[in-house]
């Protein structure tokens, strides 16, 4: 699947990715911003600036008129904030290109901050806080993330924020953080679909041109350190340093009928280069219904209804992840074994269970691509974190010519214990930590 890459006049990036056999259309703009780079007194606000783009213009005046004209057209569309990045995305027909064009450019660049709105909208977005803490399965991941980086790292922080924050969060402040990151230097668009590649770059040109960073002299130096800021956080001067050490537990304690827990082990090094070993690796050990985990957790124990494993990763770190329901009564016992797992794999992987798992991530490769949203965020994210890209075709190709030495030296090199961390939320005392440090200290 073929793309171009442009640099517009405005300073923002364009990737068209034309697919001709398709009725839709799919849209993202991304802003090169996330969580990570507030501080403590602003912390949740990307999210906020977030939820303030859909609540209206000059020319839509307020969310409701704007949910109708999208309505209008049978769009899917939506928003999401990231550590690294903020995206938002509307997929239609092709018949409604422009519409979608005028809307989305309309929202990103025109959106109103009212300080009406803003104080109606705190109170959804501490319910939304609440509702994650309430679902433990949802919210261990944020808790085994706050164990890694700890509270005071960017990265250990909730990307929604806390409720102190939100509520004294000022219209003055959010203002200054949206223009200190929302212009066209800091942007990249990418759209996929039933597309004329040169007639699109000009519609973008005509549509995205608007940009908040007003005093471009005066913030000169903010703005040249923000310049599509993720790519610059995985230079070796600016990476952080994430040090080893021992087990690492952290119990929450709620009364609730299951185990809520996931474990993290923290790649340091190489992990963009070797995604793609790391993502089989994530599928033979839990990634599907015939992986390790869940065959000998769920299927031949009983200990769990769900349990998986995922690579995840940021731009300078990735951790992989085993997340899973767990019968209260008998954590300990899938804990030992999801250990024995870990040991198992480390040692020893089969030419069979490569094969597989490269046929699998090859054809959910190929569903996912049947979707033009897919497609763009596909093309999207890999410039984002990595200013290469591969085509869907290519990439294929990497994962063919894996080698199973390759996998194996992989899988000996990361699963090591003293990267090891683990969050439970359940019915235990934090007294218990040690005795779980302790099943993984060998």
């Amino acid at each position: 699947m073929d793309y171009k890459k442009f640099e517009l006049d405005s300073g923002s990036r364009l990737i068209t990715i034309p697919i001709e056999d398709v009725n839709t259309v799919s849209i993202v703009v991304y802003f090169g911003v996330g969580s990570r780079f507030e501080n403590k007194k602003n912390t949740g606000v990307s999210h906020f600036i977030e939820h303030l783009m859909f609540k209206g213009t000059e020319k839509r005046k307020d969310k409701v008129e704007l949910a109708k004209e999208l309505d209008s057209m049978g769009a899917i569309f939506n928003a999401y904030t990231g550590k690294d990045i903020t995206a938002y995305w509307i997929k239609v027909s092709k018949n409604y290109l422009d519409k979608a064009l005028d809307i989305l450019s309309d929202m990103v660049q025109n959106s109103k901050i009212e300080e009406e709105e803003i104080e109606r909208e705190k109170g959804v977005i501490i319910q939304e806080l609440k509702m994650y803490e309430d679902r433990s399965d949802i919210y261990v991941d944020d808790l085994l993330e706050e164990l890694i980086f700890s509270k005071e790292d960017e990265l250990g922080r909730l990307i929604i924020g806390t409720e102190k924050v939100l509520k004294n969060i000022t219209k003055e402040e959010i203002i200054d953080y949206r223009e200190k990151f929302y212009f066209p230097e800091n942007r990249l668009i990418t759209i996929s679909g039933n597309i004329d590649e040169e007639e699109i770059k000009n519609k973008i040109e005509e549509y995205f041109q608007k940009d908040y960073s007003k005093e471009k002299e005066k913030n000169k130096k903010t703005i040249e350190n923000n310049l599509l800021k993720i790519n610059k956080l995985k230079e070796k001067e600016i990476k952080k340093d994430y040090p080893d050490s021992d087990v690492k537990v952290k119990i929450l304690n709620k009364n609730i009928e299951q185990a809520s827990v996931m474990l993290g082990i923290v790649i340091k090094e190489d992990f963009y280069i070797k995604k793609e070993e790391l993502n089989l690796l994530s599928v033979i050990l839990g990634g599907n219904m015939s992986s390790r985990l869940f065959i000998n957790i769920r299927e031949k124990n009983g200990l769990c209804y769900y349990i998986r494993s995922i690579f995840d990763k940021y731009q300078d770190i990735g951790i992989l992840k085993i997340h899973s329901g767990l019968d209260k009564n008998r954590l300990f016992e899938a804990l030992e074994l999801i250990k024995k797992e870990l040991l198992k794999i480390k040692e020893n992987i089969e030419e069979e269970e490569l094969q597989k798992a490269k046929n699998y991530i090859i054809g959910m490769l190929d569903i996912s691509f049947e979707d033009t949203a897919n497609v763009s965020e596909f093309y999207g994210k890999q410039y984002l974190f990595k200013e290469t890209i591969k085509t869907n075709t290519e990439e294929k190709e990497i994962y063919r010519n894996i080698k199973l030495a390759d996998l194996q030296e992989l899988a000996k090199k990361i699963i090591d214990f003293s990267n090891l961390n683990i969050a439970i939320i359940g019915d235990y005392k934090t007294s218990q930590e040690e005795e779980i440090k302790q099943i993984f200290n060998i």
